[in-house]
């Protein structure tokens, strides 16, 4: 034996050859088994020679076979060193080509075994196969147990046996590593493929990246798309089943499993990510496969918008061949899914065919916390993701307009409102790139010049109060903003100094650079960069108290600085902000020899930096005081007491206003009755003479105030050289200048009013000047609305005397007014208050303001004057305002001692829509606060069930409507009725759409349209909008829409006038006089919506249809099932046009969408049609019997109708055209008017008719198909088309031809009395008949064919059917 050894280790295979048949094989096995693993002399060389040498000698060809296996599993056993397994492996590889086909197939069955047992360890004995496979493949016959194969065909055997038996967790790698070197054929890699990814689940998540590499090298021979799908798969069920674990809750179990393998797999996902962006990164047709698979799944979004394929989406977002298109992909899947969410909140049928909701921020989110993981190839494209969905899906500016303070909503602004989301907790989370979300913000601020930019703005105060001291370490890149502020809009350069000015109290030199660029804003040419300087100043002023006023609770202090370092040691340095404020009054001095727009932004600014800034009211009054004096007129007898000429500038013939003299006076009455609030409050702590001066200041402003109430009072129009003579054309400059007068003195005398109201405490002297100051308001406004209205007449416009002109009283003047008029109780004011409260038009006067400033709040989300851009405040307002309407509206319900209520003082009209304004303004702005503040509004404590609480108010207001339809005579006001359903319909929107409560509101709703006999158009129309609005979020629609359509036919009559229809509806509210075009309208509006819908859901059934033939998670019967829904809603929409397309519809719009929409019926049919086809196609579903009866009924019940709607409609246009010609004969202008608008109405008929029948012709096109695929004859109810150029009204025709036989009978008995003549004209007819006569034609002439005469009348007849 040693003497074999050492020959074989010098390789001497013929000496080697001999000595083998002197040894038995187990003893060769054995030592050569020792000898590899005692690693003794050289191993690998000497099995080498013994392996030769036993495949040159037949009879030891079996030892060969036998040392092969057992070097195998010497391999798999990892015993050997590193360096020697390699050789002995490599040397395995160069001598498999000694072996027999016979001996190869041993082989292969001992790794299949191995394979089997689980004993594959390490895949350096596996690593053989491929090339044993590989010469296999290359033999014409291989022979394994009794049987044998064709080469190919026993290695196909060999890797299905492989792939078919049960793997260890330990032996998948390997394998999958091994299966890459392997020539496999499309179905093998598929198999292939497969196992290993239905494998993914048994390994930890640490060997999930090895495997997923192997996945993508084996990807690179094909089925790349069966590769993503499963490694996305198997990471979105991963991320769904840690979707609900908290990361910031901590305990015993969660610390020692749950967290560690959440970090696990969080790291493993981000390893993988990257690979697969690598791959991507050297195969372009892996990314086209990702991009497809993005598509594919664009309906099912939580698909693409799982964290994981999102974060992998982001990641590859950075290879430049793909970005846009993977950006489009998100932001369009982004968009649907928003879409669909909303389309799911609005209809209960796509809720119950589409339960499943994708929450597309919760994903988006997630995303970005899995991040914090050490993704930071996902970073970048998520900053990228979030500006491109602001920039697309942000306010948009209307024709150049931009809006501020409108309320957004919808799918586009939920879009909007996740990209900020996106960039501020990406900003927290990430401080890589919060420099850069920085810079695209200035960026976009100062670019987008004529675009909203609030969306930013809002985002830019939120990083702001998120990481300050990150945007102090950019204070540079802040000082450069604030270089371009002068040069921005003065709303954008309004909003970035809200956002900044938290800094400004961190930062003393961030402070010191906006003051100069205020100071320079100040003095620039432009009005806007002034306007930008005075609200700056404005703002610093407000924000930088002095101590010493009101407590500093009260101050502004947004958020907390304490771990924020800053540059000032005191937050606040009274001698530092003394300096500020006195350095700041100083400029704003400036302001007050400036244009009128930038001194009327000081004036509505000032009273708030005071009530913010107690300290500097001294200043603040001496301002003001020197402001009046130069426009005051101090002789006491002498009126009026301004000097309004003084207010005016003129540049040629231009005039302009030079002072808001109105705000001027309005601003001090503010400040007067704060600072009278603040001596009361408070005694103040200064030093004698600073107390005296602004006392004197006060005392002289309060004085001058008195004397101006007092003057005013007595002067009359003539005085201000206002009067019904005096011109107030806008033409000249004499109009524009009494029209600046009137405005300025219209605006004193309010400000004046509720100066008069507060300082007066209820006086009956007071009172009185308040009613002296309105007469004098009321003349005035009545001549300017005269001489709108005269001035609007002559030139053929209608006259807008009925609006009211922007009032200067503020929102809580108003409010206290307001509860003084209606709820003011306690009895030492209620005598004084009968002189306000029996004045019907001051009444009048303070609640239409009220409905001003709710409109504005409404509108704006802020209303003019003090305190208007308040929010809290404005609310607060909001809420009392809306108490004083109800305690009216109430008490008002009650009639007087005669049993009627007087309606000359009665303002409950004006009190409810208050209240609807009020109701709507909360509901859109303080949503979250809607219940505590309808609890606040009828002083109720707050329930324990909102939705039971929002109900019990609701129920108020339906016994408020019930009361009014019971009355009679002029106590029944529809308009109020409207206003009440206002209020109900605005509760109802905060109402869950599935409880009983709104159930319970929908069926008296019903109720009302069911029994109610309303003949006012308006309310009719609200009651049915909120009926089928309601239906459709917990019922199904169509039916009602039936209904209501057999309503309007039975109201309107059918087309056939001979024909008679039932007089019954199931709503009593459709009447002849509703029926067209109010239930009409909201009945095709409604239609259409539903038509959505339906496409919707058939949309998505479709894509699933696509999915089911890779995929068998959609049931089949689950499928069926919303076939069959769609059909039958369908189904009754057709019976719903069966009746619309006989009824008598006048002529004109309502026909017109008539038309529109059984045009856009036929398409949605079409679209059922084709999913059919679709299914035929793939071989994946059949007709249900459903869809037959549909096609059915659309043939007996709707086509049919359409062609006589289409008659009739011709028919009655061409009747009017001729009468209204008939009637103009006389007038050549009326003849020539009538004849254009019987043109007009061709082209539109040339428009839609066309349409309709195109639309019936293409749904019968494929409906054909569809019959020749199922094999089922779906045309059998169908009749062919018949409109085009010209149809044959049967009736009329039979009708034409009796006439003519009448015709013919009296011509024959004329014929008999006069014979000659007729002989003589037979033979002339005779005669130019054979003239006619073909020559061919030898046969005599027969009379075939009508006389001539006879094919001339009916020509001419059937010429004008």
């Amino acid at each position: 034996m040693e003497s074999l050894i050492d020959e074989a280790e010098d390789g001497n295979v013929s000496k080697v050859a001999e000595l083998l048949s002197s040894i038995k094989d187990e003893e060769i096995i054995d030592v050569t088994q020792k000898r590899l693993c005692k690693e003794k002399g050289d191993a690998v060389t000497a099995l080498r020679t013994v392996l030769q040498a036993a495949a040159s000698a037949s009879e030891k060809r079996k030892i060969c076979t036998a040392l092969y296996k057992r070097c195998i599993e010497i391999l798999e056993k990892n015993e050997l060193s590193s360096k020697l397994a390699s050789n002995l492996a490599g040397m395995l590889l160069l001598e498999t080509d000694l072996l027999q086909n016979s001996a190869l197939a041993e082989i292969c069955s001992l790794f299949i075994d191995m394979v089997k047992s689980g004993s594959i360890q390490c895949g350096k004995g596996l690593a053989l196969l491929p090339k044993i496979l590989s010469v296999i493949a290359l033999e014409e016959t291989v022979s394994y147990g009794e049987s044998s194969l064709n080469g190919e065909k026993y290695k196909s055997h060999v890797i299905n046996s492989l792939c078919s038996c049960k793997w260890n967790s330990q032996s998948v790698l390997h394998l999958a590593g091994m299966f890459k070197d392997i020539a496999l054929t499309n179905e093998e890699l598929r198999f292939v493929l497969e196992k290993i990814i239905r494998m993914m689940k048994d390994l930890e998540l640490t060997d999930l990246p090895s495997l997923v590499y192997q996945l993508l090298l084996l990807s690179t021979k094909g089925h790349k798309k069966l590769v993503i799908d499963g490694v996305t798969k198997y990471f979105i069920e991963q991320d769904a089943r840690h979707k609900d674990h908290d990361p910031n809750e901590f305990s015993e179990d969660l610390l020692e499993g749950d967290n560690a393998s959440i970090e696990t797999l969080r790291q493993t996902e981000g390893t993988i990510i990257l690979h697969i962006n690598f791959a991507i990164s050297m195969d372009q047709e892996l990314g086209r496969e990702f991009i497809k698979f993005l598509k594919g799944n664009q309906l099912d979004t939580s698909k693409v918008l799982a964290p994981f394929v999102l974060a992998l989406s982001l990641s590859l977002s950075k290879i430049n061949r793909f970005e846009g298109q993977i950006f489009d992909l998100l932001k369009a899947t982004i968009m649907k899914s928003f879409k669909d969410s909303d389309k799911q909140r609005q209809s209960n049928w796509v809720r119950e065919v589409v339960p499943d909701i994708c929450h597309v921020q919760d994903y988006v989110l997630s995303t970005i916390q899995n991040s914090k993981h050490g993704w930071d190839h996902v970073v970048q494209g998520l900053v990228q993701l979030g500006f491109g969905l602001m920039d697309a899906y942000g306010p948009k500016g209307a024709f150049g307009r931009i809006e501020t303070g409108s309320i957004q909503t919808g799918p586009s602004h939920e879009a909007c409102q996740l990209g900020s989301k996106i960039l501020l907790h990406t900003f927290k989370a990430h401080d890589m790139v919060k420099a850069e979300i920085l810079e695209q913000i200035f960026n976009r601020v100062v670019t987008k010049a004529t675009a909203p930019v609030s969306h930013y703005l809002e985002l830019l105060s939120s990083t702001v109060m998120a990481a300050p001291q990150r945007l102090l370490e950019s204070s540079t890149k802040v000082r450069e903003m604030f270089d371009y502020l002068a040069l921005l809009t003065p709303a954008a350069a309004e909003g970035l100094l809200r956002a900044i000015h938290p800094l400004l109290k961190l930062s003393m030199s961030l402070r010191d650079s906006l003051i100069l660029v205020l100071r320079k804003a100040m003095f620039s040419r432009q009005l806007d960069s002034r306007k930008i300087g005075v609200f700056g100043f404005l703002m610093i002023l407000k924000n930088f108290r002095i101590l010493g006023g009101l407590p500093s609770s009260q101050a502004s202090q947004p958020f907390s600085s304490s771990q924020v370092q800053v540059d000032v040691h005191a937050r606040y340095n009274p001698a530092s902000n003394e300096a500020l404020c006195l350095e700041i009054m100083g400029n704003l001095r400036r302001v007050l020899t400036q244009q009128a727009d930038v001194r009327l932004m000081f004036y509505q600014g000032i009273y708030e930096a005071l009530c913010k800034n107690t300290q500097i009211m001294g200043s603040v009054l001496e301002i003001l005081l020197c402001q009046l004096k130069k426009y005051y007129e101090p002789a006491e007898d002498v009126n009026p007491p301004v000097k309004l000429e003084l207010c005016i500038t003129a540049q040629g013939d231009q005039i302009y206003l030079s002072e808001p003299l109105a705000h001027l006076i309005c601003c001090i009455q503010l400040c007067l009755v704060k600072v009278s609030d603040i001596r009361r409050q408070q005694n103040m702590d200064h030093d004698d003479t600073v107390m005296e001066d602004s006392n004197r200041t006060q005392q002289e402003l309060e004085e001058m105030m008195d004397s101006l109430v007092t003057r005013m009072i007595k002067s009359e129009m003539e005085d201000f050289e206002l009067d019904k003579s005096a011109d107030y054309s806008l033409t000249n400059s004499v109009g524009v200048k009494n029209n600046i007068f009137s405005i300025l003195v219209l605006g004193i005398y309010e400000s004046l009013m509720e100066y008069t109201f507060h300082s007066g405490e209820y006086s009956e002297s007071s009172l009185q000047q308040i009613l002296h100051l309105h007469e004098n308001y009321k003349k005035l406004s009545e001549v300017l609305k005269e001489k709108a209205s005269s001035a609007a007449g002559k030139k053929g416009k209608a006259p807008t005397g009925g609006k009211t002109a922007l009032s200067l009283l503020s929102l809580q003047g108003t409010t206290e007014i307001m509860r003084a008029l209606i709820s003011e109780t306690a009895p030492s004011l209620t005598e004084n208050l009968k002189i306000l409260r029996e004045d019907v038009d001051f009444r009048r006067h303070i609640v239409n303001v009220a409905l001003q400033k709710i409109q504005q709040v409404q509108e704006k989300g802020a209303c003019d004057g003090a305190e208007g851009g308040d929010k809290n405040k404005v609310l607060q307002h909001l809420i009392t305002l809306a108490k004083i309407f109800i305690t009216y509206y109430t008490e008002n319900q009650r009639p007087d001692e005669e049993g009627k209520r007087d309606r000359t003082k009665y303002i409950s009209g004006p009190c409810l829509e208050g209240l609807v304004g009020i109701m709507t303004t909360i509901s859109q702005r303080y949503t979250n606060q809607f219940c505590h503040c309808l609890c606040e509004m009828v002083d109720a404590d707050e329930s324990d069930d909102p939705q039971e609480a929002i109900y019990s108010h609701i129920k108020k207001y339906q016994r408020l409507v019930m009361n009014i339809l019971k009355s009679e005579g002029e106590d029944k006001n529809m308009k109020e009725v409207q206003l009440l359903l206002g209020i109900v319909q605005v509760l109802c929107r905060q109402l869950y759409s599935t409880g009983n409560q709104f159930q319970r509101v929908l069926e008296w709703v019903h109720k009302l349209c069911t029994e109610q006999s309303i003949d006012d158009i308006p309310t009719c129309k609200l009651l049915f909008s909120m009926l089928m609005t309601f239906t459709q979020q917990i019922k199904s629609c169509p039916p009602l829409l039936r209904d209501l359509s057999q309503d309007i036919h039975s109201q309107l009559g059918d087309i056939d006038q001979e024909t008679q229809v039932e007089d019954k509806t199931h709503f009593s509210l459709v009447t002849h006089r509703t029926a067209a075009p109010v239930v009409l309208s909201l009945v095709l509006q409604q239609v259409e919506r539903e038509l959505d819908d339906s496409e919707w859901v058939m949309g998505r059934l479709r894509a699933e249809s696509a999915q089911t033939s890779d995929e068998v998670e959609v049931e089949l019967t689950q499928r069926e099932g919303h076939e069959r829904s769609v059909c039958t809603r369908l189904g009754i929409l057709v019976t719903a046009f069966h009746e619309l397309l006989q009824s008598a519809i006048p002529v004109g719009a309502c026909m017109e969408s008539i038309v529109k929409q059984s045009t856009r019926l036929y398409g949605t049919l079409t679209i059922l049609v084709k999913y059919y086809l679709n299914l035929y196609q793939q071989r994946t579903g059949h007709l249900s019997s459903r869809f037959e009866k549909l096609i059915k009924l659309t043939g007996t019940h709707l086509t049919q109708f359409c062609y006589g709607m289409i008659t009739y409609i011709q028919q009655t246009e061409s009747e009017q055209v001729q009468q209204n010609v008939d009637k103009g004969k006389k007038d050549k202008k009326k003849q020539a008017a009538a004849l254009n608008a019987g043109k007009a109405r061709v082209l539109k008929e040339s428009r839609t008719i066309p349409n309709l029948i195109f639309s019936i012709e293409t749904f019968e096109k494929f409906l054909i198909q569809l019959s020749k695929k199922s094999k089922v004859n779906l045309m059998e109810h169908m009749k062919m088309s018949t409109s085009r150029d010209f149809r044959i009204n049967v009736a009329t025709v039979q009708a034409v031809m009796e006439n003519d036989s009448d015709s013919e009978e009296s011509e024959e008995e004329t014929e008999e009395n006069d014979t000659t003549t007729a002989d003589q004209e037979m033979e002339e007819e005779e005669s130019e008949e054979q003239e006619n006569v073909a020559p061919a034609n030898k046969r005599p002439a027969e009379p075939i064919e009508p006389p001539p005469a006879k094919k001339s009348k009916l020509g001419k007849k059937t010429g004008k059917v």
